[in-house]
């Protein structure tokens, strides 16, 4: 690319020389004009990339016509990038700062996007080599990440600060006791009338009849008889064993 570009300006006679802007001497400042002087750059990419490409075409280099139009969406990649990073910066300074500044950075973006301010009255060709020479100073992205690194820092130490109570000072007159207030008489609270309680009803119990079962009366034997064990009978007492006439009988006897 850079011989192509060498070659392009031998021929016609130009020098690509972007429009003079001076950017801001504090770290906030000038961040902010990087930032301006390279998002104008990647506005003018689809603008200027028509003749670009003619130019490249025309004195390709020595890595050859694709190889060099490969860089430039890259570039813009890049750029793109660096613009986040740019703004990660301006925004933590500006959180961390005791008093506006947010104006003040505005003004120095557009100082940085006024580097392309003749993009519309220059020729094609004359804004194609300009923008195909043209890079960011190269301290702007270690000045960025330094800005970012502090005001973080700081404003930790802002939120710290405004979190920290502060106590009030003791003051040295003592303020006056207040005058005694005279106790209210307490009544005397009368004794509870005595409350006779009703007498209480027992509740009515359901009178259960008790029922009895006459039992038959049960026949006594009045006189004991021996059990005959070929025609036995019912013995109405209790059955006691016994012998009679040598042998082993039971004899049913009274209660």
């Amino acid at each position: 690319m850079a011989t192509a570009l060498l070659l392009a300006l031998a021929m016609m006679g130009q020098a690509p020389v972007a429009s003079a802007s001076t950017a801001p001497a504090d770290d906030y400042g000038y961040v902010a004009w990087c930032y301006g002087a390279l998002g104008g750059y990647v506005d003018l990419y689809d603008q200027v990339m028509p003749e670009v490409t003619r130019i490249e075409k025309a004195f390709p280099g020595p890595g050859g016509i694709e190889a060099a139009l490969k860089t430039y969406p890259e570039m813009r990649t890049q750029a793109r990038a660096d613009m986040k990073l740019f703004t990660a910066a301006i925004t933590a300074a500006e959180k961390a700062s005791p008093r506006p500044i947010s104006e003040y950075g505005g003004a120095a973006v557009k100082k940085g996007r006024s580097v392309w301010s003749g993009a519309d009255s220059t020729s094609k060709a004359r804004l194609a080599q300009v923008w195909m020479s043209w890079s960011p100073p190269g301290d702007c992205e270690t000045r960025a990440k330094s800005l970012e690194k502090r005001s973080t820092i700081l404003g930790k130490a802002l939120i710290y600060n405004a979190a920290k109570p502060v106590e009030p000072a003791p003051s040295a007159v003592q303020p006056p006791e207040p005058a005694p207030v005279a106790a209210e008489a307490e009544a005397t609270p009368l004794p509870p009338a005595e409350v006779t309680p009703a007498p209480v009803k027992p509740a009515p119990t359901k009178a259960v009849a008790a029922k009895t079962t006459a039992k038959p009366p049960v026949s006594r034997p009045r006189t004991e008889f021996v059990i005959d064990a070929s025609d036995p009978k019912p013995c109405p007492g209790r059955l006691d064993p016994a012998r009679r006439d040598g042998k082993d009988v039971l004899v049913c006897k009274p209660d």
